[in-house]
């Protein structure tokens, strides 16, 4: 029975095939609108995060002392960390201690500089940082082998030269000696550095050296002459890793609601998808528009087909259709229509994002680049991909066309379905 309906719906829609088309045109139109608009929203986004990256530093909240002089900010003890610890989509904890002093580093008649912190030498591997060389290993039984940015060993320079010129030096092989001043102060303490690693760069740590943290603990005791309580000890940063860049953001806020004073990847990314959800419901809606109007003219031409067709239904009750068949031919019709301009509206995005990422691509040199919401992009490293379709939009948008073209024609197979037979059959 229902193969009968759908063959007589189909032959009724070939019909009027200039009617057909045009109608499903407006639907095919209102289709591509919304992929489109949904799909540039999405192929930025995905820009976007390509320009942050996939490095753990997505991942990465720091953590800072406040500078608050109330009491309302947490202090960042031991207590605070087990607090953070037990934030839900936290990974890991990492608090870190900041050397008090300056220090110069020496090495093959040069000079070089930065700064040293103190973390718990089990920590190490959670800090979201991988070794370009080196093993990345700390230990309480050589305090002072270091792990070193990437940063560190690239800006050495000659003090007796005229112009000061930046040197890379190899800080693995060659005898690493570093100066700890007190501030203010002209002396200073040397101690001799063993560099187990040196970090990949692109990080926040690039300028840092890693110490373990007891002996920077000793370090600061020595240039301060007191004895830290290692119980009340305070930690100048805690880096904490969420589990994953989808739960950044929320770890972020749940930090920040706990008071501290938390800044990190993770909350900028958690901005950005907030930012780019806002601009596809706004482009959506434009989309929407669209296929409001397919929506009306596929009303129309249902309506124009049932007055054109009004004896012909009566016929057709006259020798025993029902009500409900009548309803299911038309709906039929109307459902058909919004198949047909989905389909063809699908078809017509995938071939306008092929040749627009192709175009983009194709014209797009290594050293091109985009900059959207603070962001650098290379164009050759997306491959082109700045409109992008998912699966799920596709089948969804469809679907939405299928939906919208039966929604539209429900009223007019009503009308059609409630017809009286001698009435209908009267109508010339």
């Amino acid at each position: 029975m229902l193969y009968e309906l759908a063959y007589l719906s189909i032959h009724n829609l070939l019909r009027a095939r200039a009617r057909l088309m045009m109608t499903a045109a407006g639907v095919m139109i209102g289709t591509a609108t919304v992929i489109l608009v949904i799909a540039l929203t999405t192929g930025l986004q995905k820009a976007a995060e390509a320009g942050i990256g996939e490095s753990a530093s997505i991942t990465q909240i720091t953590i800072r002392s406040s500078f608050r002089r109330d009491d309302s900010s947490p202090t960042l003890d031991m207590d605070a960390v087990a607090e953070i610890a037990s934030v839900p989509g936290v990974s890991a904890v990492v608090p870190v201690l900041s050397l008090s002093g300056s220090i110069d580093l020496r090495a093959d008649g040069l000079r070089g500089s930065a700064q040293v912190y103190g973390i718990y030498p089990a920590t190490i591997e959670y800090l979201g940082v991988k070794a370009a060389s080196g093993t990345l290993t700390l230990s309480n039984d050589e305090p002072y082998a270091a792990v070193v940015g990437a940063s560190v060993p690239e800006n050495f320079y000659d003090t007796d030269a005229d112009t000061i010129t930046t040197t890379t030096i190899d800080i693995m092989a060659n005898s690493v000696e570093m100066r700890v001043y007190a501030r203010g102060s002209d002396t200073y303490r040397k101690v001799q550095l063993a560099v187990n690693a040196v970090l990949d760069s692109g990080t926040s740590q690039d300028f840092a050296i890693f110490l373990p943290i007891q002996t920077v603990i000793d370090l600061n005791d020595r240039l301060s002459g007191t004895e830290t309580d290692l119980e009340d000890i305070v930690f100048d940063q805690i880096i904490v890793q969420a589990s994953s860049r989808e739960t950044a953001g929320e770890v972020s806020d749940a930090l920040t609601e706990l008071g501290y004073n938390a800044t990190g990847m993770g909350s900028y990314l958690s901005r950005l998808n907030s930012f780019f959800s806002t601009m596809g419901l706004m482009l959506g809606g434009v989309g929407g528009v669209a296929m409001l109007v397919a929506a009306f003219g596929v009303a129309n031409t249902m309506t124009m087909a049932i007055l054109e067709r009004t004896r012909e239904i009566g016929l057709m009750k006259a020798v025993g259709a029902s009500d409900r068949s009548i309803l299911t031919i038309f709906l039929m019709e109307a459902g058909m229509v919004g198949i047909i301009g989905g389909v063809v509206g699908l078809v017509v995005s995938y071939l306008f994002q092929y040749l627009v990422n192709a175009a983009m691509l194709g014209s797009a040199t290594s050293s091109d680049t985009i900059s959207f919401m603070n962001v650098t992009i290379s164009i050759s490293e997306l491959g082109g991909a700045l409109i992008v379709i998912p699966t799920e939009l596709a089948i969804v948008a469809l679907a939405l066309a299928t939906c919208i073209g039966i929604a539209a024609g429900l009223y007019p197979s009503l009308r059609a379905a409630r017809m009286t037979t001698v009435l209908a059959l009267k109508t010339e």
